[in-house]
């Protein structure tokens, strides 16, 4: 990477990047689907869990307003099966506050810790997410100095409002900042149009398909970050 300034801010992605995702939100859509059993039977009596996710899924599709607020998003969709059922609305927030509270509940991934008490010696740290995953209630706010959500800038990564709110609030230039995360769309992409290095962190080992961009760097741990870091800083 060629740049005359030293990189001063790491900026992570979280679902997928420090945790798996998918666990957590099926978890988390789990015992929602308990707590509605016992609350709303004449729901689970309809929708099993998985038509319940088509459901959410189809709205999403109605409501792309609202793509980048998750939270809303089930709220709305919450609403919206209510008003199939011809229900009353009520439990909406109950149910919500259920879900919410297990979506927070995550694993991280075994080299998460570690390499994030190391890097925090050296570098100032942000959270950027497209989800409504809380640094606070995930137990990840110690490492970070803030995080920036796609429903607190009204626009998804890999929207270049996304990475310039997240600059401002930093206080640096493009050069200064290296983005980590999973996918190569929002978190590569988004950055590469945005004028930031990245690193592609790819647990997977999935080929590289996207053309007219890529990462700076590709791990498949983030073990490998502080080593990479100390070359990009040595360029």
């Amino acid at each position: 990477m060629s740049t005359s300034r030293k990189i001063k801010l790491l900026s992570f992605d979280l679902d997928d990047t420090l945790w798996p995702c998918k666990p957590t939100i099926m978890s988390a859509e789990r015992k929602l689907y308990e707590w509605m059993q016992q609350r709303l039977p004449e729901i689970t009596q309809h929708f099993d869990i998985e038509s319940l996710r088509t459901h959410r899924i189809n709205f999403l599709r109605q409501r792309q307003d609202l793509a980048h607020d998750m939270s809303a998003l089930r709220i709305e969709s919450l609403k919206a099966l209510a008003s199939e059922m011809k229900l009353e609305s009520d439990w909406v927030n109950e149910a919500f506050d259920i879900f919410y509270h297990a979506r927070q509940q995550v694993t991280l991934f075994d080299d998460v810790a570690p390499v994030l008490d190391t890097l925090q010696k050296e570098y100032r740290m942000i959270a950027l997410t497209n989800g409504n995953a809380s640094i606070e209630k995930t137990g990840v706010a110690h490492w970070f100095e803030f995080s920036v959500s796609a429903a607190e800038v009204g626009y998804q990564k890999p929207h270049p409002l996304f990475f310039e709110s997240m600059l401002n609030r930093a206080g640096l230039d493009v050069s200064e900042v290296l983005h980590i995360g999973d996918d190569p769309y929002r978190d590569i992409f988004g950055a590469f149009d945005a004028g930031i290095p990245s690193v592609w962190l790819n647990r997977t080992g999935q080929p590289w398909l996207a053309e007219g961009y890529q990462a700076d760097r590709q791990i498949d741990t983030l073990t490998a970050l502080p080593e990479i870091l100390r070359e990009m800083q040595a360029n």
